[in-house]
Order: structure tokens, then C-alpha cells, then sequence
């Protein structure tokens, strides 16, 4: 009887403080997040043709300083997005960004450029919900897919460390 109720301790314990790797070889990422992530998977129709976008996904309980962690993933068609053309990703950035900020109607608080393991790309905060909540986004093009990490939080809990962790802790498998 004692036995068990130390064991049930340690992993109360354990889950409280340890992430999950998530590993995830179609998409030739891994990335740390507090659970499981959900793994969901649109068909989306576009001017470029049909393109496949991936979504995995956390949302945590309503009391949680952050209340999404998502990491999305889509290849675009070879000739549309490539990692090489710095001309085109920056007005594709800059669509992407706009786009974003238009379908939460909110505020683009700010943008910089970023440079994921060689690759470039950007990272930008939008305020929206009255400016009470906020979307961070670190977004980047290896060849010709498209990855954006998110973390959508309350604005009066957007600074803290699960944040950094989640996006940081992503790595391209190669």
C-alpha cells in the first residue's frame, strides 16, 4: 500500500515537469511539447493547386499561461516557394504575415527576421480579441515547405518560459 502511493507521487511528478518529444518523420521535424500533440491533416484548394497542410496541436487547459502550442507544416508545389529565392520569400512572408493578422482581425505588434538551423524566415507577434490575446509565430521555408510554430496565449500571460521552450526546442531531422 505504500508502495503505491509513492509510485502514484513520482508520476504526478514526472508528468508535471517533463515534455514530450514529439518525433515526426513525414514532416522531418521533432519538437517538445507538455502532451501529446493532435495530429490533423486539410486539403486545402489554392491559385497553385491543391496543397496538403499539416496541423499538430496541443491546447491546454483554460487556467494555462498558454492556451495553443501548434506546429504547422505544408509542401508547396516545386517553382512556387523555395528556400533559395530570398526575393520571393520575402513577399512571401509578407503575405503570410498579412494574411494572418487579417483572419484574427488583430494587431501586428511586431516582425523580425529569423534564421532557423540555416534557414530564413520570420518571427512576429499579433494582438488580437481586443488585444487580449496574442499568436507568436515562428515561421521558415526549407526547400519548398512552409513551417510555422505558434503559441496563442493571453496577452497577461504571453511572456513566459513554456513559450521559448516549445519554439526553441524544434529541430529539422534531415
Amino acid at each position: 500500500m505504500k508502495f503505491a502511493f509513492i509510485f502514484c507521487v513520482l508520476i504526478f511528478f514526472i508528468d508535471a515537469n517533463e515534455w514530450i518529444e514529439h518525433i515526426d518523420p513525414a514532416g522531418k521535424f521533432k519538437i517538445a511539447a507538455p502532451a501529446p500533440l493532435t495530429h490533423k491533416a486539410d486539403t486545402i484548394e489554392t491559385e497553385i493547386g491543391e496543397l496538403i497542410y499539416h496541423t499538430l496541436f496541443y491546447q491546454a487547459e483554460a487556467q494555462s499561461a498558454n492556451q495553443v502550442f501548434m506546429l504547422s507544416y505544408c509542401d508547396y508545389p516545386l517553382g512556387s516557394v523555395h528556400s533559395d529565392s530570398t526575393a520571393l520569400l520575402e513577399d512571401f512572408f509578407k503575405a503570410t504575415i498579412r494574411e494572418a493578422t487579417f483572419s484574427v482581425n488583430g494587431e501586428l505588434m511586431y516582425q523580425s527576421d529569423e534564421l532557423v538551423q540555416g534557414f530564413s524566415g520570420k518571427y512576429w507577434r499579433i494582438d488580437y480579441r481586443n488585444r487580449q490575446a496574442v499568436i507568436k509565430t515562428k515561421a521558415f521555408v526549407v526547400e519548398n515547405r512552409y513551417y510555422a510554430i505558434q503559441i496563442v496565449s493571453t496577452r497577461e500571460k504571453h511572456l513566459n518560459p513554456e513559450n521559448e521552450r516549445f519554439i526553441n526546442s524544434f529541430r529539422l531531422m534531415r
